[in-house]
């Protein structure tokens, strides 16, 4: 076999993670793109004559690496170049750029590989396999027939998020509140279909964006799809988060379900119910979640080969925690703490009336502190309320003296199965979580000489 060679060199760099595709083109195309499995590098192959590739006949070949999102040229990537027919590398070349344009004629009719790798000295590669000559297809999907680029897709879950940088930078790790808001992002350039308008997928019957939840004991919860036929609400599947862009996402609400959330005997209501509603950019879907368990969303993205593309996450309650912002205060100033409890998500703004309780050794009986206090439904803020020795608590204003111990107390009525010291918990068991900190005095200690 005979191989001619030139090579031009241009530089890049790349910054970005991003998302693994499979690529598919027409070689009567003259071009093909592949992502890394790592998702970082974007990998362009064009040729030219273009056309199907054929022996005897100089193809001038250009790879390009440019950012696996923004599709930017990069300047200082690196990569190992190697030409392989029948499993033998007959040509290979080393560059230190982003750009390579190479000129190869095939002897030969057959599968051939260009293959890249080392890109930018890590572990990823891009396997180039086209068919020459009469061959008419490869194992990768390449073929004739095949006339427009596309990929699989991939979906993502995340905080709240209207691009994938920011969801890859939110995304979701290890279990999530069974309370809340989820963003779904899905990867899905194939289906960009106008580059002048938002763009949208999983809205109808024979291409579904499903969603399953499933609890404990068995309770499952199933939203077949958001879509005209198929919906009480207005939303239609996931929207494009911009024109062009080749990203859907909507806004997933985990609704839990009515469970007595601040010990007083009676369930909470308006927790819980599947179904679609209004709009994507604030709440597509909400469905049913329990104590603990999954949420699974899965398109059908093919339905002519019966491809879909999955993606599973997982909610359980967890143990709250309360923290002082010091661990000693002087009297008659304000005192702070936090509560950490992801169960709760944003509920005391309009789900359930809940306190904290705080007293000191002076006043056992204490005060109330309002969970919405200052409008911090999510806790995302510390709370406070105030010491002070000269008078009866009253307010937000706690009775002590110099060397009492304060106290705050949260009634924990959501508790996992297993603790992490391996308590086993029954759904309806509590746990008070106390707080504490010192009472220092309120003025400097002078020393007389």
């Amino acid at each position: 076999m005979t191989w001619k060679t030139s090579l031009l060199i241009l530089f890049a760099t790349v910054m970005v993670a991003f998302v693994p595709l499979s690529a598919y083109a027409a070689v009567d195309d003259g071009n093909l793109r592949k992502i890394t499995s790592d998702g970082q590098y974007d990998i362009g192959m064009s040729w030219q004559p273009a056309g199907p590739l054929q022996p005897g006949i100089d193809y001038q070949f250009n790879f390009e690496i440019r950012e696996g999102m923004s599709q930017k040229n990069i300047d200082n990537a690196s990569f190992n170049f190697d030409i392989v027919k029948d499993g033998t590398i007959t040509d290979s070349t080393s560059s230190t750029t982003g750009t390579l344009t190479k000129t190869i004629s095939f002897e030969e009719p057959g599968l051939v590989n260009l293959l890249l790798t080392d890109v930018n000295s890590s572990p990823q590669q891009i396997d180039f396999t086209f068919p020459v000559g009469n061959q008419k297809s490869s194992e990768n999907g390449i073929s004739y027939a095949m006339k427009n680029y596309n990929a699989e897709p991939k979906i993502f879950f995340c905080g709240s998020a209207k691009d994938l940088k920011t969801c890859l930078d939110k995304e979701v790790k290890g279990d999530v509140g069974w309370w809340g808001k989820v963003t779904v992002m899905i990867y899905a350039p194939g289906w960009n279909i106008d580059s002048d308008a938002r763009d949208s997928i999983g809205h109808t019957a024979d291409s579904p964006l499903e969603i399953t939840a499933r609890g404990a004991g068995g309770s499952n919860h199933e939203l077949t799809y958001c879509g005209t036929d198929n919906t009480s609400g207005k939303s239609e599947g996931l929207i494009e988060t911009g024109e062009d862009t080749g990203v859907f996402y909507g806004r997933l609400k985990l609704a839990a379900m009515d469970h007595d959330m601040n010990n007083d005997g009676v369930k909470e209501t308006g927790l819980g119910g599947t179904g679609c509603k209004n709009s994507p950019f604030d709440e597509y879907a909400k469905i049913e979640t329990g104590r603990d368990g999954a949420v699974t969303v899965n398109w059908e993205y093919n339905p002519d080969d019966n491809k879909t593309v999955t993606k599973t996450m997982t909610y359980s309650w967890s143990v709250a925690t309360i923290e002082f912002l010091e661990d000693e205060y002087p009297t008659n100033g304000m005192v702070e703490f936090k509560l950490k409890e992801k169960d709760l998500g944003d509920m005391p703004k309009d789900k359930v009336d809940l306190n904290f309780r705080v007293w000191s050794d002076s006043d056992f009986a204490g005060i109330e502190v309002d969970a919405s206090q200052d409008a911090n439904y999510k806790q995302k803020k510390p709370y406070h309320f105030f010491i002070q020795d000269h008078e009866e608590s009253n307010g937000e204003n706690l009775r002590v003296q110099e060397g009492d111990t304060i106290y705050v107390e949260y009634v924990d009525t959501t508790l996992p199965a297993i603790g992490p010291n391996g308590e086993r918990w029954s759904i309806s068991d509590t746990l008070d979580i106390i707080g504490t900190s010192k009472v220092t005095t309120g003025y400097p200690y002078i020393t007389l000489r």
